[in-house]
């Protein structure tokens, strides 16, 4: 797909370093921002992070409300619930601080907010009519990358699936990555989104609408997250780490508006939906399985992946060097701590069939899977995976 044209697209503004986020009243105050909601969860509130962001913004002029109702994976109530928040507080704009789903419901509620309706009528690809209000994103973890995405995802628990609004209005108009932000990560989830990020790389570079530019992108996510995450996880307070792991899961986000995400997160969505599994530990289970059935669509591009994971791969066959990738991204959620396999997640074997079923619907990331895949490949993916 090297003669595709792409739109690569981007917030329109992208500040990234250690301190990053001090620079946020000057950006509101530029962007004429009389008030803003913060849009967070009780995991930030109880880290001690909303002070930080909330009081120089107060300092500088303007002013601030929250909502810190964002649950994991969150469910489209609670759109409506912000929304309702967003404009009693009279605000003007979004700030989301968190993770991805702090930074997804931030997004979705500049648009319902601006457009009206709700959240579901704007489920799908291209159906937000246009620019809501302004929103800026400042992640705590480096995983989802949803500060850099036209991408936001919601738990319809009725249907228990995960469903994806895709739009270019849900750039944010300015990311603020801030790797300080996110020290407090626990391990485990450190562990979770930096698997995420891993994913998104590897199934943007080996994606069947692949092009080289989105290819460097992904190829050094992968590099930074084989260089950071171990330590990330081990340490926390490794600025160097959180530096890295911040790097790659931007760059790994920035792959998704023009070429995205396959197989894997479809697969995963029926474990978040229906097992409230967490949308990272459910893309690491599955990611090797997913990665062996797409081994023969290109051994070239998984081979660089070794390479980019640090694996020695001279002197073997394009074969060998291939599988070399899929035994380092299993050591690598070794070592991070991952459980290995479905079943130790609650996943009962016998839903297999039905979410087999689920998956097939999603097919959004399906389309973009660089090896044609039937609902039978995906029933044994999840048997090689349980």
């Amino acid at each position: 797909m090297s003669d595709r044209i792409i739109d690569f697209r981007m917030p329109q503004s992208l500040v990234m370093g250690i301190g990053a986020s001090r620079q946020l009243p000057d950006i509101l105050q530029k962007k004429g921002i009389k008030k803003a909601l913060i849009v967070t969860d009780q995991g930030i509130v109880q880290a001690g992070l909303l002070p930080a962001i909330r009081a120089p913004i107060e300092a500088a002029g303007v002013g601030v409300a929250v909502f810190d109702g964002v649950e994991p994976d969150p469910r489209i109530e609670i759109v409506a619930a912000c929304v309702s928040a967003f404009k009693e507080a009279g605000a003007g704009a979004v700030v989301g601080l968190g993770g991805g789903s702090s930074i997804d419901i931030a997004k979705l509620v500049s648009i319902v907010a601006a457009h009206g309706g709700q959240v579901t009528d704007y489920i799908g690809t291209g159906r937000i009519p246009g620019p809501g209000a302004p929103c800026f994103a400042l992640p705590t973890t480096a995983g989802t990358g949803s500060e850099v995405t036209p991408i936001a995802i919601l738990s319809d628990t009725n249907a228990h699936l995960k469903k994806g609004i895709v739009s270019e209005y849900l750039y944010p108009v300015a990311a603020i990555v801030d790797p300080s932000l996110m020290v407090s990560a626990p391990p485990s989830v450190t562990a979770y989104t930096g698997m995420d990020a891993l994913t998104h790389a590897i199934e943007a570079y080996t994606n069947r609408f692949a092009v080289p530019f989105v290819d460097a992108l992904a190829l050094e996510a992968v590099r930074q997250t084989g260089w950071h995450l171990r330590r990330a996880v081990t340490c926390g307070i490794d600025l160097d780490a959180r530096s890295g792991m911040a790097r790659a899961a931007t760059l790994g986000g920035m792959c998704l508006g023009s070429v995205n995400t396959a197989a894997v997160h479809a697969l995963a969505y029926p474990l978040g939906g229906t097992f409230n599994v967490p949308h990272g530990l459910a893309n690491t289970v599955l990611l090797p399985a997913v990665m062996e059935f797409n081994l023969p669509a290109n051994l070239d591009k998984y081979a660089a992946i070794a390479e980019a994971l640090g694996e020695e791969t001279r002197g073997l066959s394009r074969r060998e060097a291939a599988l070399r990738a899929i035994r380092a991204v299993k050591d690598l959620s070794v070592d991070v701590g991952i459980p290995q396999g479905m079943r130790h997640l609650g996943i009962p074997q016998d839903a297999i069939p039905k979410m087999a079923e689920g998956a097939m619907e999603v097919t959004r990331l399906m389309n973009n899977n660089p090896r044609a895949i039937t609902v039978r490949d995906v029933r044994l993916i999840y048997e090689n995976a349980y």
